[in-house]
């Protein structure tokens, strides 16, 4: 069995013989230490900029125009060869919520546990300004009519119509000088090319319009059916139509003369229906300043007036060259009596 001076012995080896080897060896692992560890881990400072999505900001508040966000110095540490390739995109800020906000600045202060890097460690996070702070202004609520805009053109043998917005209206939220100088809000764009149908889309907002050069940014979560008719495209063609009569009961109104030529526009198939022209009523009316004749004899006229049309649907009745309807003269007379026979 080891007896106490065997021990002893053993103690006094591992401490005092070959010293100067254990030394060397020590020296040489603790440079190996840190040799290894400084090759495999480094730092880096990488100067980043509060981004307005990185604020939550409650209702009723806004980031004021033109004011720049606070901005960080974040020291990173982790492997060298993956430092070289960290940029401030890859940096990512836990969202600041503002809980008790105010008119002018609001502070944002951040500590390395609200910044994340993926892969490396945040040792430490800087402010470079004195007091970081975002600047806040108080919003309001108005009321705006949208206009829906389009982009591309619809099928050449067809025509898009004034699209419209369901609803016309939206509420935006911004500040009150910058909305009392919007008129309207527009949609994003609804793609109409080669189109030969109606076409409706769910449009958002576009969140600023641009007003005297100046974009003018507001808040709208609203979004919109947009709605473009798309029609076939009208064809133009002169026709020349009867004109008829509409006396008063017991008159008679005589017509001259009593066709007139006119431009009707309608879609390519309404040409093709054989009734197009007896569909399309001409008429003119018993004048409105002519009482009823008195006698047989009398005569009423001749009073130049112009004709009236009543057309099918999508079908228009228009004079030539696009202008107004034509004219014709009438004369007014008591109608004749019908004689009854035995």
């Amino acid at each position: 069995m080891p007896t106490l001076s065997n021990f002893v012995r053993i103690i006094q080896s591992i401490l005092f013989e070959d010293w100067w080897l254990k030394l060397a060896c020590l020296a040489f692992a603790s440079f190996m230490w840190f040799y290894i560890d400084g090759e495999l881990t480094d730092q880096k400072d990488s100067l980043i900029m509060l981004r307005s999505s990185d604020v939550e900001i409650p209702s009723g508040w806004e980031l004021a125009p033109d004011q720049s966000l606070p901005s960080y110095l974040v020291r990173v540490r982790g492997p060298r060869k993956g430092l070289q390739f960290l940029t401030s995109d890859t940096i990512a800020i836990r969202k600041q919520t503002i809980t008790n906000p105010q008119i002018g600045a609001n502070a944002i202060e951040l500590n390395p546990a609200e910044v994340s890097v993926e892969n490396f460690e945040v040792v430490s996070v800087t402010a470079k300004e004195e007091k970081p702070a975002v600047v806040l202004i108080a919003t309001t609520r108005r009321t705006k009519r949208v206009r829906v805009r389009t982009t591309g053109k619809v099928n050449p043998r067809y025509v898009a119509e004034p699209p419209v917005g369901d609803p016309d209206q939206v509420t935006i939220e911004g500040s009150t000088e910058d909305l009392e100088q919007i008129e309207n809000v527009w949609t994003e764009d609804v793609d109409i090319t080669d189109a030969d149908k109606d076409i409706v889309r769910d449009a958002a907002i576009v969140p600023f319009v641009d007003v005297g050069g100046r974009r003018i940014p507001f808040r709208c979560t609203s979004k919109v059916r947009a709605i473009v008719p798309v029609r076939p495209e009208l064809v133009t063609r002169k026709m020349t139509l009867d004109v008829r009569p509409m006396a008063l009961s017991g008159t008679s109104l005589s017509v001259e003369p009593k066709s007139v030529e006119v431009e009707v526009q309608a879609e390519e198939q309404e040409f093709a229906a054989p009734d197009l022209a007896s569909s399309i009523l001409l008429y003119v009316e018993w004048p409105r300043t002519w009482e009823t004749p008195k006698d047989q004899t009398t005569v009423l006229g001749p009073l130049t007036v112009q004709v009236k049309v009543a057309p099918p649907p999508r079908v228009q009745v228009r004079g030539n060259e696009g202008g107004p309807l034509p004219t014709v003269t009438v004369r007014g007379a008591l109608a004749a009596p019908v004689l009854s026979g035995k």
